[in-house]
């Protein structure tokens, strides 16, 4: 498993860092301060609720394999769709946006992706453990 799980989790790791620069490279330019704290903590949030609604569709089973939550992380093919959509939008058109709301969308929907699966797949076995969740193998 781990040569699955391992490179996944790197692309992810990724890709979490990697929004944050694009975070950084968006928002330097701007001055008012809201244009760089507020996306950072909407990002924060969304990943979070993320992470909350896909682990509500687990809390009414009883057995799951062990790793069946941090697949459905690691391997959800919207998310990886989004993400890469804020990617290349990102990378085609940050030299052409003069509007902050457009530069703090992108770094929001790539950074809420990422961390909202990094969360959920880190998070998987002690959800499993909180809702008494067996683990199969």
């Amino acid at each position: 498993m781990g040569i699955i799980i391992l490179p996944l989790f790197l692309f992810w790791a990724i890709s979490f860092l990697y929004s944050l620069r694009i975070g950084y490279v968006l928002l330097k330019e701007e001055k008012l301060f809201v244009y760089k704290i507020l996306p950072t903590i909407t990002a924060i949030f969304l990943a979070f609720a993320y992470t909350t609604l896909s682990l509500n569709d687990f809390k009414s089973s009883e057995s799951l394999w062990t790793f069946e939550i941090m697949f459905y992380f690691l391997f959800n093919l919207n998310a990886a769709v989004l993400y890469l959509a804020a990617l290349l939008s990102y990378f085609t058109l940050r030299k052409h946006i003069k509007n902050p709301s457009i530069k703090s969308l992108i770094f929001i929907i790539a950074l809420s992706i990422s961390l909202g699966t990094l969360i959920g797949a880190f998070s998987s076995e002690a959800f499993m453990e909180e809702n008494n969740i067996e683990q199969t193998y």
